[in-house]
């Protein structure tokens, strides 16, 4: 009896682990994919998130197509590893795969003893679509005279497949915006010739789903455009009134030039970048349909592209590219919005003070920079010659005046050639005024 009531009591404590302790744990582990069904063209690339209550034990993936599969990834993982996102990468091609319909499998085993040490399991399948075909490009029209540092656009006309295009220069990407019409897919695209773009190169781009891309070089012609080289001499009262309340607190014991270094360079660079994350995207039609508004009254101080060097104490201490044009007219002086659009920014951007963005739409925007205050908010619709703020001398500013830049994808480009209606119609409305 003794014997009987022992072997019970083992079974029942046998039964009472498998059953709750966590090592047995009976819970498969857990599979995402990302949505949708991914197209893979020349090289694939899918992640793939795991997850498991107790830990990951091993991962195996395959990819199968017509009976043929392939192992394209597998791993064992270290004890404790509960979440894992895997990034499987594999080419179609080199795994002897066809243009078509095929999965990806993956099969995913835990760390628990359940099953007999054998753990759990979970398999699952992601449809992908090989695809090795480039979507067609057809370029229909242009514009044939750019200026260094100036605008031109392009229209042109894809297979319905393509799903990213644009203008490529140099290191710069000018986003193209589609509109789909019974006759196809046509995109219409602002690009600029801009000296940072390191290249006067431009080619027009086009890209599906897959990553399959084809190209066509747009043969315009370059104009060149004269740059103007300054001397700007800086006081110890700029110094102490603009450079140092534009540090941080861990750099407010830099000498004079360690200051206005960092302002001019490093600061710069923050407040270009934070701009043009922010004007990359735009709204998808045109805003504006006549030129752009230049400050009334106002005279050109500095132009697009001027080269400056900064002296202090007869030292070269810095330099800089001026990317937009400086206004001058009386002081606190109303700011008109250039064109139709909408409120993009309002804001204080570091070395650029004050600063109003209008989106124009297609990719072009307008900086508005050193005002002494705002009229707009954020969202807001605002028309061409609609007070928008006062000029002022926020910022990185020796006087009260307006910085306007224009902006293509956002890419600083010269603003002067928007102020001309012939320049206007000739060079970019007859290119993308076009409607299909």
């Amino acid at each position: 009896m003794k014997k009987i009531v022992a072997g019970l009591g083992i079974g029942i404590g046998v039964f009472c682990a498998l059953y709750f302790l966590p090592i047995f744990e009976r819970e498969k582990p857990k599979i995402s994919f990302p949505e949708g069904s991914p197209s893979i063209g020349s090289k694939g690339i899918i992640k793939v998130q795991i997850q498991d209550n107790l830990g990951l034990k091993e991962l195996h993936v395959f990819v199968v197509q017509k009976g043929l599969s392939k192992e394209v990834y597998s791993e064992k993982f270290p004890k404790g590893t509960k979440e894992k996102q895997v990034q499987i990468t594999f080419e179609p091609k080199k795994l002897g795969l066809s243009e078509g319909e095929a999965s990806l499998i993956v099969e995913l085993e835990d760390a628990s003893l359940w099953r007999v040490g054998k753990g759990n399991k979970s398999s699952r399948s992601l449809p992908v679509l090989i695809d090795f075909t480039p979507p067609q490009l057809e370029l229909l029209s242009f514009t044939r005279y750019v200026y260094q540092n100036g605008s031109g656009a392009v229209l042109f006309k894809t297979s319905d497949d393509a799903y990213e295009a644009g203008v490529r220069v140099g290191k710069c990407f000018f986003k193209a915006y589609p509109k789909k019409t019974q006759s196809g897919m046509f995109w219409k695209c602002l690009f600029g010739i801009p000296f940072l773009c390191e290249s006067s190169q431009a080619v027009v781009l086009a890209k599906d789903k897959a990553g399959n891309e084809s190209s066509w070089a747009l043969p315009y012609v370059l104009l060149p455009r004269k740059i103007k080289e300054d001397k700007v001499s800086v006081s110890e009262n700029f110094i102490t009134t603009k450079v140092y309340p534009l540090l941080p607190p861990d750099k407010k014991n830099l000498s004079p030039e360690e200051a206005f270094k960092y302002v001019n360079e490093e600061l710069r660079l923050q407040n270009d970048t934070f701009i043009q994350n922010l004007t990359t995207n735009s709204i998808s039609q045109i805003l504006w349909k006549s030129a752009f508004m230049q400050l009334p009254n106002s005279k050109v101080m500095a132009t697009f592209g001027d080269q400056r060097t900064y002296l202090y104490n007869g030292q070269a201490i810095g330099k800089s590219v001026h990317l937009a044009i400086d206004l001058a007219t009386s002081a606190n002086s109303p700011v008109i919005c250039a064109n139709d659009g909408i409120v993009k920014f309002v804001g204080n951007i570091g070395i650029y003070g004050n600063t109003v963005i209008i989106d124009h739409g297609l990719g072009l925007m307008t900086l508005y920079a050193h005002l002494s205050s705002w009229t707009v908010k954020e969202g807001e619709e605002v028309k061409k010659g609609e007070i928008i703020g006062y000029t002022g001398a926020t910022g990185f500013a020796g006087g009260d005046h307006l910085h306007f830049a224009v902006m293509l994808s956002g890419y600083p480009v010269d603003p002067v050639e928007w102020f001309d209606q012939k320049w206007l119609n000739e060079r970019i409305l007859s290119v993308v005024g076009l409607e299909q």
